[in-house]
């Protein structure tokens, strides 16, 4: 039976020293999002992350962003026994250069966009569009048997940030979260489908 972890970038990932366990031979592959962090300089501003949230990366699964305007896919992709990439169904383009840059490069993949239509038909995202989270998320649903899940939070405002990474007066920290929320997301319908996933067990909380 595999076995998988999916490791969120929320800020509950670095409320326990969970570390050695994720980067255990625990898991079959352990999978990350988007612009995951653990091992920065370790200074009051770049602190590390590896005790609360491992170094282990097996799958990396990023959003359309980092692929076509950073880059950063294609630069990191030989870090990682697979990079997959989610795209929403509306900027979807043209399959023929899907298949060149899936060709071009062994091991990036994209997630197939019929994934959005399966998780619409259990909690309708529309007109927004499921998360990157949420996509890796039903992709490891159809992957592996056993899925865990840590640091999803959904963007709970709880928290001064979104991503366990960030300083609260960043960028990306508690007043952009709480005054400008995320317009493409609707953490609502996120954490639903989450319950949902977790009620009919296709998913568990790592505790």
């Amino acid at each position: 039976m595999s076995k998988v972890l999916l490791v969120g970038n929320g800020p509950s990932a670095i409320e326990k020293k969970l570390g050695k366990r994720i980067d255990s031979d625990e898991f079959d592959k352990v999978i990350r999002f988007n612009r995951w962090k653990f091992d920065l300089d370790g200074s009051e501003h770049n602190p590390d992350y590896s005790e609360f949230v491992g170094t282990r990366c097996d799958y990396w699964i990023i959003n359309d962003l980092h692929l076509t305007e950073t880059k950063l896919g294609i630069s990191k992709r030989h870090l990682y026994e697979m990079v997959l990439v989610v795209m929403p169904k509306f900027k979807f383009f043209n399959q023929d250069i899907v298949n060149k840059i899936e060709a071009q490069y062994e091991n990036l993949q994209f997630i197939p966009t019929e994934y959005e239509d399966d998780i619409n038909s259990i909690v309708n995202f529309s007109p927004s569009w499921p998360t990157t989270g949420i996509m890796g998320i039903h992709f490891a649903i159809h992957h592996f048997d056993e899925i865990f899940l840590y640091g999803f939070d959904s963007f709970d405002f709880k928290y001064d940030t979104q991503h366990y990474f960030e300083d609260e007066n960043a960028e990306y920290g508690k007043n952009k979260f709480k005054f400008n929320p995320n317009k493409d997301h609707t953490p609502d319908k996120e954490k639903k489908y989450i319950n949902n996933m977790l009620k009919s067990n296709k998913l568990k909380r790592l505790t």
